[in-house]
């Protein structure tokens, strides 16, 4: 009933009389999540980063299997995930928590400030390019500042490689939006010479499900490519069926 959803509302948004800041704005009341609506996003963020952590493990570490040659299935992926809780548990709420410092600066510092937190975020996600992996094939990873440390250190052994496989990927992603742009403006053409909406949404929906396919497609490619690297930066060996000439020619770092 409407009653009852307007009392769950009262008790999330505490609403009051408006602050100078509001009245600037020209807002006649000021609204501000309570503490209980606090405590649900913060175990909704902190759900979803464990269960994203979870299934990324369980994920890669069949892409691993895949790449020496052995059978995969959902089942096993799981299984493995389910070995790695203890990890998998410490670095969602490490992360969380940065997440949410990194976020909580932003909205403190002006614009300057908030240039210099965007950039420490940037190398922040930078850093744990190679986390997933690290939790995957370490014994133990505990330590969540150990497994940054060395998911950075992946990256600097790879950084060359790095960088050219994340161009060619946002290169494919540039196409799947091109594409989709491509079939609604001609979707669109069609449908005002013919004179007939269907047209456009079918064109429309073709457009949207080919995109859809190929982000999935380009984003398992994203994931195994990462993979790729991470056993050739470890290992100075590449997967069967890949050169280790072609990983390793792309921006490598001189030696002194």
């Amino acid at each position: 009933e409407a009653a009852h959803w307007k009392e769950v509302g009262s008790r999330l948004i505490i609403i009051s009389e408006p602050t100078e800041y509001d009245r600037l704005r020209g807002h006649k009341k000021h609204a501000e999540f309570s503490k209980q609506a606090l405590a649900f996003g913060a175990l909704a963020y902190f759900l979803s980063m464990f269960l994203a952590t979870f299934f990324n493990v369980a994920f890669v570490h069949e892409i691993f299997d895949a790449l020496d040659g052995k059978p995969v299935s959902v089942g096993e992926g799981i299984t493995f995930a389910l070995t790695k809780l203890k990890p998998i548990l410490i670095w969602s709420l490490f992360a969380g928590l940065i997440g949410l410092l990194i976020k909580s600066l932003e909205e403190k510092f002006g614009l300057f400030g908030k240039w210099i937190i965007r950039t420490i975020g940037l190398a922040w996600s930078v850093a744990s390019v190679f986390v997933i992996p690290v939790l995957v094939m370490e014994e133990h990873p505990d330590n969540p500042i150990g497994v940054v440390k060395q998911s950075a250190g992946v990256i600097t052994k790879a950084w060359g490689e790095s960088l050219g496989g994340y161009a060619g990927l946002q290169l494919g992603g540039f196409l799947a939006a091109f594409g989709l742009f491509s079939s609604i403006a001609v979707s669109g053409v069609a449908s005002y010479l013919l004179e007939s909406w269907v047209v456009l949404a079918a064109g429309i929906a073709l457009g949207l499900g080919v995109t859809m396919a190929f982000s999935y497609a380009l984003g398992v490619a994203g994931q195994v490519f990462l993979c790729v690297l991470y056993r050739f930066a470890t290992t100075g060996q590449a997967p069967a069926g890949w050169d280790s000439s072609v990983l390793g020619q792309a921006w490598t770092p001189k030696k002194a």
